[in-house]
């Protein structure tokens, strides 16, 4: 069972990418070579994140990531395409053609939960990616658009409208998706004051706290918690540019070439993972941020994922929690 995103942590998944050797055919050396090195770091980094959750007792699943045709997407974010609440397990798909078929990496684990399952219905898609607004009818929603917050669960809008014009997000679903998905969960439903992911917002660390970088975006109903406001890092003009198709050859050689500097700098987020109401790991370090969460009691383990940008993911969004202590309580 699974209530919140704070409650001690007992089992996750951390994603995968594809071996390098699957991309060996790839004639242009210097993209198969940028893209292979992306790989095996991020491997690396994967792996060095299941070391540490295990190092607390945390039970870590790996999706499988066979290969099977050139820029589909790899395991990377196993969080967009599954909401995992109570006992329910509910599988959700977007508009991204290169992901249509994600969440096969995913059905060994989730199957073997032993939980109610369900899945939005298979939509037909282009070859091409298609703004949002312009497939409204059919239910596409992104499961990172979700926060557990106990009884309630925290969404954003499917797409920006001029309600809230806050953040350069391109929107993570279509408003027949959000209706799909409140329709198959029983929960209240508390909407955030913006569109796309909410784990790039918000993070709820604890009861009565949670993080944020703009204030704006937190909803009424939490006004009364308490909030770490993390300063928003600049962001390189390209990552906007590229990022609905990653794996295409300029982006990687950009990438190595160019944005190489913000790896190395681990810009601090509020895409966090709780192991427990007292301990978050976060993407990089922030001395200011430590030391408030310190004043709740809540301990800051950083980690770095070097190609974050690139997958346009952090530590939240390529990991999925399955299992937390707890029960279903309100705390809003």
């Amino acid at each position: 069972m699974i209530w919140t995103e704070w409650d001690p942590l007992k089992e996750i998944i951390v994603g995968r990418v594809y071996d390098p050797n699957d991309i060996a055919h790839i004639e242009d050396i210097e993209f198969r070579n940028g893209l292979q090195r992306i790989f095996e770091e991020s491997e690396e980094d994967f792996y060095d994140l299941a070391q540490l959750f295990e190092s607390y007792g945390v039970t870590v699943h790996r999706p499988k990531c066979e290969y099977k045709g050139d820029f589909r997407y790899p395991a990377v974010c196993p969080r967009d395409m599954h909401i995992v609440y109570g006992n329910q397990v509910v599988g959700t798909i977007g508009g991204d053609p290169n992901r249509f078929y994600e969440r096969q990496h995913y059905n060994d684990i989730i199957f073997g939960l032993d939980r109610k399952y369900s899945a939005m219905p298979t939509p037909t898609l282009g070859s091409f990616y298609q703004p949002y607004r312009a497939m409204e009818g059919t239910p596409l929603y992104h499961a990172a658009n979700i926060l557990k917050c106990g009884d309630t669960l925290l969404y954003t809008a499917p797409y920006n409208d001029s309600t809230y014009p806050m953040t350069r997000q391109f929107g993570r679903g279509t408003q027949s998706g959000l209706e799909w998905i409140q329709n198959e969960i029983d929960a209240k439903w508390i909407g955030l004051h913006e569109s796309g992911h909410a784990d790039g917002k918000i993070a709820l660390i604890k009861p009565g706290l949670l993080m944020c970088w703009l204030p704006e975006m937190i909803p009424d109903e939490l006004k009364h918690w308490d909030y770490i406001q993390v300063p928003k890092q600049p962001v390189p003009e390209q990552f906007w540019q590229s990022k609905m198709q990653p794996l295409r050859a300029k982006n990687v050689a950009t990438w190595l070439d160019s944005w190489i500097g913000h790896v190395d700098e681990t810009i601090f987020d509020v895409n966090v993972v709780s192991v427990s109401p007292e301990l978050v790991i976060t993407n990089g370090y922030d001395k200011d941020i430590a030391a408030q969460l310190k004043c709740y009691g809540v301990e800051m383990v950083p980690f770095n994922f070097r190609h974050k940008f690139f997958w346009d993911g952090g530590l939240h969004c390529v990991t999925l929690d399955l299992t937390r202590e707890g029960t279903c309580e309100s705390y809003v």
